[in-house]
């Protein structure tokens, strides 16, 4: 999607160093020469949503030469976990800084401008707190936009601006994430006949925190043998033979999920009665403990209760 240029141009160089305020509309990179392209970016604003916060922040970049020139954009995210995609924004994985993902983004409708022409692209966020009834800023974000001809055209500082449950942006607190997962799970019911020769393992998954997470996952170990996790119920990804993930992705603070694994069963009958200990996991780029494991793992066998 992108080309990078061998010989990138520093900020520094350039002198194409701007900083965003939470109070400014829009921050701009000066140019070096009248010729030279400029980028410039919208406030992020997060809306209080029912499922956290949402907002979209819009780069701008103009090419201001005389002829066609192709750009794209380096992205880090203001707070960890909350890149939304969405059906405009033109973004691939590109590794991890302090902590946040950071994401290389083309324009809509490619990515190169003809001499004069801007265009704007649209990055969308989600943070998956609760709303709260006071505005927050975070402060970690930060955008560096690249021309195929300049290189580097500086990189900005920009803070994420949480809106508050009655509509208030000033005097923000500021927004502090969860460092550790707080997740937990539990037996929902009995194991009971699943489909092709299957058990069928009811859960309750909680996560409590906001901790960033792609989501959870499940481990069940010792399987006896002739057992794997076949699939989860509701059935949304892969699974690998002894673990699952939590259907659903990303868990807000708060929420909660009903599922169940379908397991073989054991190549032998008596086996049933194995116990097998089920781990939940919150998965994340770097491994973090779980603020409290005595709730992550539970215990249970693949025999049907007695009446």
């Amino acid at each position: 999607m992108f080309r990078k240029t061998g010989t990138l141009l520093t900020a520094a160089l350039l002198g194409l160093t701007a900083t965003v305020g939470w109070a400014g509309p829009a921050a701009a990179a000066p140019s070096a020469a009248a010729d030279a392209p400029t980028f410039s970016l919208s406030r992020l604003v997060l809306e209080p949503t029912e499922r956290g916060y949402r907002g979209s922040l819009r780069v701008t970049i103009t090419n201001n030469s005389d002829s066609t020139d192709g750009f794209y954009f380096q992205i880090r995210e203001p707070v960890a976990a909350s890149f939304a995609g969405g059906p405009e924004s033109h973004c691939d994985p590109d590794g991890v800084s302090e902590g946040r993902l950071v994401r290389s983004c083309g324009l809509p409708q490619g990515n190169e401008l003809a001499a004069g022409e801007s265009r704007r692209a649209p990055v969308e966020f989600q943070v998956l707190t609760t709303p709260r009834s006071y505005p927050m800023i975070a402060t970690d974000g930060s955008i560096t936009v690249y021309s195929w001809k300049f290189g580097s055209l500086g990189t900005v500082p920009f803070s994420a601006q949480f809106r508050s449950l009655d509509g208030k942006l000033a005097r923000p607190q500021t927004y502090v994430q969860d460092t550790q997962p707080d997740a937990s799970i539990e037996l929902a019911g009995p194991v009971t006949d699943g489909p092709e020769n299957t058990r069928r393992v009811p859960l309750r998954v909680r996560y409590a925190g906001d901790a960033a997470n792609f989501g959870l996952s499940v481990r069940a170990t010792p399987l006896p043998a002739g057992s794997m996790i076949l699939h989860t119920d509701p059935w949304d990804g892969p699974v690998y033979s002894e673990r699952a993930f939590v259907p659903g992705g990303q868990l807000m603070a708060g929420e909660e999920r009903e599922i169940a694994l379908l397991i073989s069963r054991p190549t032998d009958p008596a086996d049933e009665t194995a116990p097998i200990n089920l781990e939940l996991s919150t998965d994340w780029v770097e491994t973090v403990p779980d603020i409290d494991p005595s709730d992550n793992t539970v215990t249970f066998n693949l025999a049907l209760p007695t009446s």
